[in-house]
């Protein structure tokens, strides 16, 4: 199979969607379990809570491989034996990919805040839910880069028919 330019960029857009996420979930789970370990040292009635809250940047690592899963698919990588995809097509699902990679990466914030949440937690239980709050406003920023990659690869370059 000839790879055409069209679809190497839509490659790099995919690997960009999967990679930047898991590294900024990898860079947030550690903050997060760095506290949760101590948490759980000090009283193993904080693991719940504590894994609760460590397992939020996660998040973004779901939306840049579900962003990845639907580019392949888009360029006919999977299920079929290619398509023939424009270098303009491909841009844009480069640029999709970018889109989730940066979102992303408030993963790593998402951790810090989770971070501090456990902390709060493992000194007085009522701050859990407080704690949920603040961590989910940090993954506003995914949440809307994933919407927008949904939109245009769905409904803008209909990948999925």
């Amino acid at each position: 199979m000839i790879v055409s330019e069209g679809v190497f960029y839509a490659m790099i857009g995919a690997a960009l969607a999967l990679g930047v996420p898991a590294i900024a979930t990898a860079i947030g789970l550690g903050a997060a379990g760095v506290s949760a370990a101590a948490a759980v040292s000090e009283n193993k009635e904080n693991f719940k809570n504590s894994l609760i809250l460590q397992s939020l940047p996660q998040t973004q690592t779901i939306y840049g491989f579900i962003t990845a899963l639907l580019i392949v698919i888009g360029v006919g990588l999977l299920g079929s034996s290619g398509k023939e995809i424009t270098k303009e097509q491909g841009y844009v699902m480069l640029a999709t990919g970018a889109i989730v990679a940066l979102t992303g990466l408030s993963a790593i914030f998402q951790g810090k805040v989770a971070s501090a949440g456990i902390a709060g937690t493992a000194k007085n239980s009522s701050a859990f839910v407080p704690s949920l709050v603040f961590a989910g406003q940090v993954e506003t920023p995914a949440i809307f880069g994933f919407i927008t990659a949904l939109i245009v690869l769905v409904v803008g370059l209909g990948v999925l028919g």
